[in-house]
């Protein structure tokens, strides 16, 4: 047994391992991860991750690796295959990868969020490396149970590519001071948030986009929320991101634009739909439980910054 740096290793040695990884995602998460699975050996082959590779003789059976994204490393995979995992060797590759992280100097901030992590006890390393940390939940109902509608005075239609610079103010503004925009640099100004509307759009950066279970909601004046959808694979949709501006929050919007999108997903002949949701976002769990939603994962998200700075947490 050996512990490698992944910039040591030719990605055709770590994509055994990386088929493992999608065929377990696929079945605990209702993702295909295949498309993720190929950007990681493509980013192996450029370079563009660090990281390392747990080896027993020249098989690679665990890894984890983080990506350099706005200034801030992002933590990724934490895997290990069935026949390696629950003996801590995720573990020990975290550890040092986060130290690694957090070590380099031109890493202000380090983030990750351990959906795709089979670390069982990686909330307590990053709790030990200092990293501020909140629960969330990745949630997924069956598309063969009934949909309740409720009336609303608000007019939905589908997302535009005109409408990305819209859909991203939104989206920073139902977030600020929020626990998501504390924990994830995504949100905490209009550019990320654009970037990240993008990436979900036009690169399918969380599963192909559905443009028909993706909407805008629009009030007298203007639009007041946005629900992007993707496929994260053939017979599961998925809520990227659903958000309300403050004028709309508390008036329907939210169960409106998830109604129209579960409704969308069920025409396109698909089995279920997943999200992810902060476990103190108390609002929108209780919508989400409202509509169908059950727990299907326990993960967290986590977020450090180079001291003195520090990340204020809102009560």
């Amino acid at each position: 047994m050996r512990t490698r740096p992944l910039a040591e290793l030719p990605a055709r040695d770590l994509r055994p391992l990386l088929a493992e990884e999608s065929a377990h995602w696929g079945g605990e998460l209702l993702w295909d991860y295949a498309d993720v699975s190929a950007a990681v050996a493509s980013g192996l082959e450029r370079g563009a991750l660090s990281g390392l590779v747990l080896q027993d003789g020249p098989r690679c059976v665990a890894y984890c690796y983080y990506m350099l994204d706005g200034g801030r490393a992002i933590v990724g995979s934490v895997f290990a295959c069935d026949d390696f995992r629950g003996k801590r060797f995720e573990e020990a590759l975290l550890r040092e990868v986060l130290a690694e992280a957090q070590g380099h100097e031109g890493h202000e901030r380090v983030e990750c969020q351990t959906l795709f992590s089979t670390a069982a006890a990686a909330d307590e390393l990053f709790a030990r490396a200092g990293f501020q940390s909140r629960s969330r939940h990745y949630l997924v109902r069956s598309l063969a149970e009934r949909i309740e509608t409720t009336p609303h005075a608000w007019r939905l239609r589908p997302v535009r590519r005109e409408d990305l610079a819209t859909a991203a103010h939104i989206i920073h503004r139902s977030h600020q001071g929020s626990l998501d925009a504390a924990l994830n640099l995504t949100y905490a100004t209009p550019a990320f948030c654009r970037g990240f509307v993008e990436t979900l759009v036009l690169r399918a950066g969380c599963g192909r986009f559905d443009q028909e279970a993706s909407f805008m909601a629009e009030g007298p004046d203007g639009p007041v929320g946005v629900l992007l959808a993707s496929h994260l694979s053939r017979t599961n949709g998925h809520v990227c991101q659903v958000s309300v501006s403050p004028a709309g929050q508390g008036r329907g919007v939210g169960a409106a634009l998830m109604t129209a999108a579960l409704t969308a997903f069920r025409r396109q002949g698909l089995e279920t739909a997943s999200l992810s949701v902060t476990l103190d976002n108390h609002r929108a769990y209780r919508l989400y439980q409202r509509l169908g939603f059950r727990l299907r994962k326990r993960f967290a998200a986590h977020a450090w910054v180079r001291p003195p700075a520090r990340i204020d947490l809102p009560a």
